[in-house]
């Protein structure tokens, strides 16, 4: 039953993916379910990397706000108040959110190319060629 759930937040969270700009988060509270959201769809190898990044995206955002946040006190609070349906709406309006932050980040990456070679500098050398071991 769960993996099904699961499932249905993956598939809610792709479709997201070509909405709208979604709207800022309402503040810390709004982040912090954010957060939770993302771990909580994180259990999906599929899903991983861009719940990992939505994870450490908002806990950046909830430090930023309030930087005497304690994610080991203050996450509990607001992880308990929230069911499916809480975590169905947040990962509509949280999943654009990472997916447009994940977006920018691989338009930064690809904007600078490979890394350029010093003057002068030779090719990188070929490592050699593994050698069987010797026979006996």
């Amino acid at each position: 039953m769960r993996a099904i759930a699961v499932t249905a937040l993956i598939s809610s969270f792709i479709a997201c993916a070509g909405s709208a700009h979604a709207q800022a988060s309402p503040g810390v509270t709004g982040d912090v379910r954010c957060m939770l959201t993302m771990a909580a769809i994180s259990g999906n190898k599929t899903n991983q990397p861009q719940a990992g990044l939505g994870m450490f995206y908002f806990a950046g955002r909830i430090k930023a706000q309030n930087p005497a946040f304690n994610f080991a006190t203050d996450l509990k609070p607001v992880a308990v108040k929230m069911g499916q349906p809480d975590f169905e709406a947040e990962l509509k309006r949280c999943g654009p959110i990472v997916v447009s932050v994940m977006q920018s980040l691989q338009a930064a990456q690809a904007s600078f190319g490979p890394p350029p070679q010093p003057a002068g500098a030779a090719p990188p050398a070929k490592a050699p060629a593994p050698q069987p071991p010797p026979k006996k």
